[in-house]
């Protein structure tokens, strides 16, 4: 492979190696905040903002060939056809809302989806089979701990988008259906929300994380699983079962002798 005599190739190469370490898979969005860590680690200067970044030496590294653990840029997140039917009958344990549709295919990735039977969708209605999917759920009962999860800059009602509008319609909404907003706040989050030291892109560790990409994506996906999960209710048909003590005759309980 013929290599670029850019500095940012080499960091290219560098930060994805550091993803890989803990990520399956990572966007270049992901890649990024990791090159601009890298760069600080080496004392190197980086001023590139994420398009300059994308369009430049990204899309300059793409053109050689795949970079092993970085998702396609995102074209069609609708591509396939609609769910069978027989998915009516089950239902996700939980369902995170993203503000992004690039974030699906990241989470997917994870394994994160089928382990926590996580149902996950973007506020632009995409992938919109699954979105139709929990739409008709939710229209015949069916509910599960939503949360919502979002970059500090990002302020949309969520309520108004599918399917988060049709549960909030629905009477599973009014059925004790648990919500919570997971994003990050306006004036963003500590590292450590995410248990990722690295969480900000210039290497000080108190600065706000603002974005959602810029820890490494085990860190966000694991903050957000752990999250729905402990919504969870507890099944009552996983109780364990109870034990009686022998009933008592006479005042006296009963004893086996040999």
């Amino acid at each position: 492979m013929k290599r670029a005599p850019t500095s940012e190739w080499e960091l290219i190469e560098l930060a994805a190696a550091d993803l890989r370490a803990d990520n399956r898979a990572f966007t270049g969005r992901n890649l990024f905040h990791a090159v601009r860590r890298a760069a600080t680690r080496r004392g190197r200067p980086f001023a590139l903002d994420f398009e300059s970044f994308r369009s430049g030496p990204l899309a300059a590294r793409r053109r050689t060939g795949p970079l092993p653990g970085l998702l396609p840029e995102l074209e069609d997140a609708d591509r396939g056809s609609r769910l069978p039917r027989e998915w009516d009958a089950y239902f996700p344990a939980c369902i995170l809302v993203v503000d992004r549709a690039e974030l699906v295919p990241l989470f997917a990735a994870s394994g994160v989806v089928v382990q926590a039977r996580m149902a996950i969708v973007a506020l632009d209605g995409r992938p919109a089979p699954v979105v139709s999917w929990l739409r008709r759920g939710f229209r015949a009962g069916h509910r599960a701990p939503l949360g919502y999860l979002h970059d500090a800059a990002t302020v949309v009602y969520p309520f108004d988008r599918e399917p988060l509008a049709t549960w909030a319609r629905s009477p599973a909404a009014r059925d004790a259906a648990a919500f919570r907003d997971l994003g990050l706040p306006p004036q963003g989050a500590p590292a450590d929300r995410f248990g990722d030291p690295l969480g900000d892109p210039s290497g000080d560790r108190g600065a706000p994380v603002l974005e959602l990409e810029a820890p490494s994506p085990h860190a966000v996906i694991a903050y957000a699983a752990r999250c729905l999960l402990a919504m969870i209710p507890p099944d009552p048909m996983l109780f364990p079962l109870t034990s009686r003590r022998p009933r008592r005759r006479s005042g006296r309980s009963e004893v086996a002798h040999d």
